[in-house]
């Protein structure tokens, strides 16, 4: 275990850390950068739930703040405990951010959160040798606990749902049962925040505020690591293995919430971080029936479910959720086969059903920005299967498309297959990026796969001009504002890009220099 105690510590300091990163330069880096709602929701339960204790969040990419003022700023805030959770396409950075906490401040505590620590502990605790604890999934009562413990006298082994170092080995403990009744959670600790530092410039998602209705899915899509980390677990045969759950709010408790943000800190836009928003029609009705009747100006981006839209809109469920804010889904639509779709363990969806869903929304509700992602690079895919995807999202009418290369994520039954068959060609983890192929096809290479893969995002606009071009002259303010948001951000990519390779920066990679990771002018400093 690790040697560092916390034992008088008075109050105890807390430090909710993201360190600074890369990021999409297809999006505004202030669209980059909303609020991680995971930690004002966990330093919201530590607050309420621990006597004698400091919370705080530095946000790194909010604030500006890169690696040289991060040493600065962790000397002055002097925290007993940095506690960071990521991506997986992060960690590195994580892992970077602990190793700088250990040698400025070399008797803090360093705490693992998020999905990548949570699925591959034994990884995370080698690879990152300045990582002390891991809390693994749903963090709140398991970072409570691990917090008393290493104050108290409390045992870490009797903890459920954590890992760390015993000796030369990793330990860890049996699964904790997810939180029942999300109610009972505290609000989150906004007040930490800094909500004005959240995408003031952003024309994606302009002053959006992070705000969450449930937790976990419906489904147990194979490539999904959303479902992973948000439900439950069980050990079988030594082996964690999940399945879904899902749980949500009641009505009454998010309306408390968005009255907060509303009210308290003028938020207008919000962005839902739900796995699947449209789930529940009473729920809904009821909740879009209150924000109506209070008459928020509100606008909504949420991840959309297709088999119940048409259900929705005949029910009038639709029409309220577009009348109290609803402006932008994303739909996961990932293939055009049944075959391809029912291979990727993804219910409900198919050809006919989701083509229907997004020809309504065009035809009835034309201020809702439409946007659906396909997936290529399965195991069967060749030149002329991920050419039809493209024809698919012409054919569903998408305002945009966004096309990503299945990616095997860890804890996911994909990530099982691959490592089973041995297609996994490539294991840093900081081109999981969903653009960087990991592993070929049978017909296809990993560098085929990524140039196709630009073909299609290339040609989503080329092929039909004019029905861009509709979107950006619509009436609707946000819809036009967003065609003219990725027009310009595509030219401004390839302009950059060109500069960059005329003075001998790099070589010209065109289109494909969209899918590829900018650093902020801050990221050193």
């Amino acid at each position: 275990m690790t040697a560092i105690s916390l034992r008088g510590r008075s109050p105890l300091r807390v430090l909710f850390l993201r360190p600074p990163r890369h990021y999409w330069p297809i999006i505004n880096e202030d669209d980059n950068f909303l609020l991680p709602l995971a930690y004002p929701t966990l330093a919201a339960y530590v607050r309420a739930r621990m006597e004698d204790v400091q919370v705080e969040i530095l946000d790194c990419c909010a604030q500006r703040v890169g690696w040289k003022s991060l040493a600065t700023e962790l000397l002055v805030r002097r925290p007993d405990v940095v506690a960071i959770g990521e991506k997986v396409v992060y960690a590195h950075e994580a892992i970077r951010a602990f190793r700088l906490a250990r040698e400025v401040l070399p008797g803090v505590v360093t705490i693992g959160g998020g999905h990548i620590f949570s699925t591959l502990p034994e990884w995370s605790l080698t690879e990152g040798s300045d990582l002390d604890w891991i809390v693994r999934f749903e963090g709140e009562e398991g970072l409570r606990e691990l917090l008393e413990s290493l104050r108290g006298d409390l045992d870490p082994a009797t903890i459920a749902g954590i890992a760390y170092r015993d000796g030369s080995a990793i330990a860890t403990t049996a699964p904790r049962i997810p939180i029942a009744d999300l109610d009972t959670l505290p609000i989150p600790a906004y007040d930490l925040a800094k909500l004005d530092l959240y995408s003031p410039f952003g024309q994606l998602w302009p002053r959006a505020v992070t705000i969450q209705r449930g937790r976990g899915c419906i489904d147990e899509c194979s490539f999904c690591s959303w479902w992973v980390q948000e439900g439950r677990h069980s050990e079988v045969a030594g082996r964690l293995v999940p399945s879904k759950l899902y749980r949500s709010k009641s009505v009454e408790r998010v309306v408390e919430e968005v009255e907060l943000l509303y009210e308290k800190y003028g938020a207008r836009y919000l962005f839902w971080v739900d796995a699947t928003w449209n789930l529940d029609d009473r729920w809904l009705d009821a909740f879009c029936t209150e924000i109506i009747r209070r008459e928020y100006k509100l606008g909504w981006w949420a991840f959309f479910r297709t088999d119940r839209v048409v259900e929705q809109d005949r029910k009038g469920v639709l029409e309220k959720m577009v009348r109290a804010g609803l402006r932008h889904v994303l739909v996961g639509v990932e293939r055009a086969e049944t075959d391809d779709v029912q291979a990727l363990d993804k219910s409900g969806y198919g050809y006919e059903r989701t083509r229907e869903a997004f020809l309504l929304l065009e035809r009835k509700y034309p201020e809702v920005f439409r946007q659906g992602t396909f997936l290529t690079g399965m195991r069967d895919d060749d030149e002329r299967s991920i050419k039809r995807l493209l024809g698919y999202a012409h054919e569903c009418h998408l305002d945009f498309a966004a096309f990503h290369t299945l990616t095997p994520f860890p804890g996911t039954p994909l990530w099982e297959q691959v490592q089973r068959e041995g297609w996994l060609e490539e294991v840093d983890f900081s081109k999981f990026d969903m653009f960087f192929p990991v592993m070929p096809t049978r017909h296809l290479s990993r560098d085929e796969i990524a140039r196709l893969t630009t073909w299609c995002q290339k040609n989503f606009v080329q092929r039909k001009p004019l029905r861009y071009l509709k979107g950006l002259l619509s009436r609707h303010p946000i819809r036009r504002r967003l065609h003219w948001w990725f027009l310009l951000s595509i030219g401004r990519i390839l302009v950059r890009d060109l500069w960059q390779s005329l003075g001998g920066a790099k070589k010209f990679g065109g289109f494909a220099s969209v899918n590829a990771l900018w650093k902020p002018v801050w990221y050193d400093g």
